[in-house]
């Protein structure tokens, strides 16, 4: 190989470090990186966690003949940032995992999350779901306010169930209905019974 050659091929070769800019994103996940008067077809490293786009100043680097996109030196729209991988991702901490931000969204088609103990804190909690499935031992809540709206609802308690309060008010617009195998009634003043028609017996 003589020496006009021999420069050829090195000049082909990637630079071993250098910084470029992002000229095009390709469907397979490669990149076109301007750098050196040049346009470099790169592979983004798994340590790049940053998603490359279009006119952002990124890193790269040779290794066996290929180029490489280490990391995303600044981003050329500031306003956003994706965290992108081909595969799955966990992150794991031997102490606390925090995640602070003004606004959180989270999207899956399917979730699962267990936590032993876990408390939480708000002025306001909104769900709109289609079916809701609670299975526990024991449950317990205090409200100022209870409001309650349905189309049907239905109770089944095996054992006892107590209702105290300071004043009872029950109303059935059409049929009411209050069948035991014993039933008591009693009050310490009055008793009233009022109705059109009053069948005992």
């Amino acid at each position: 190989m003589n020496n006009i050659n021999h420069k050829l091929a090195q000049a082909a070769l990637p630079p071993l470090q250098a910084a470029g800019r992002v000229t095009h994103c390709f469907a397979d996940g490669s990149l076109m990186v301007e750098c050196e008067g040049r346009g470099w077809h790169c592979r983004r490293a798994a340590s790049c966690l940053i998603a490359p786009a279009s006119g952002d100043s990124v890193l790269i680097a040779g290794a066996a003949d290929k180029a490489w996109l280490l990391a995303v030196l600044e981003r050329a729209d500031e306003g956003s940032a994706e965290l992108s991988l081909p595969g799955d991702l966990h992150i794991r901490s031997a102490g606390e995992l925090s995640l602070s931000g003004a606004t959180l969204k989270v999207e899956a088609q399917q979730g699962d999350c267990h936590i032993g103990e876990m408390n939480y804190s708000g002025d306001k909690l909104s769900a709109w779901v289609s079916l809701t499935r609670m299975v526990g031992k024991r449950a317990e809540s205090v409200w100022q306010t209870v409001t309650q709206v349905s189309q049907n609802l239905f109770r089944h308690t095996r054992n006892t169930e107590q209702v105290r309060a300071g004043q009872v008010d029950i109303r059935a617009d059409d049929y009411a209905r209050l069948h035991a195998h014993n039933t008591v009634i009693t009050s310490k003043a009055i008793t009233k019974v009022d109705s059109e028609q009053i069948h005992m017996g």
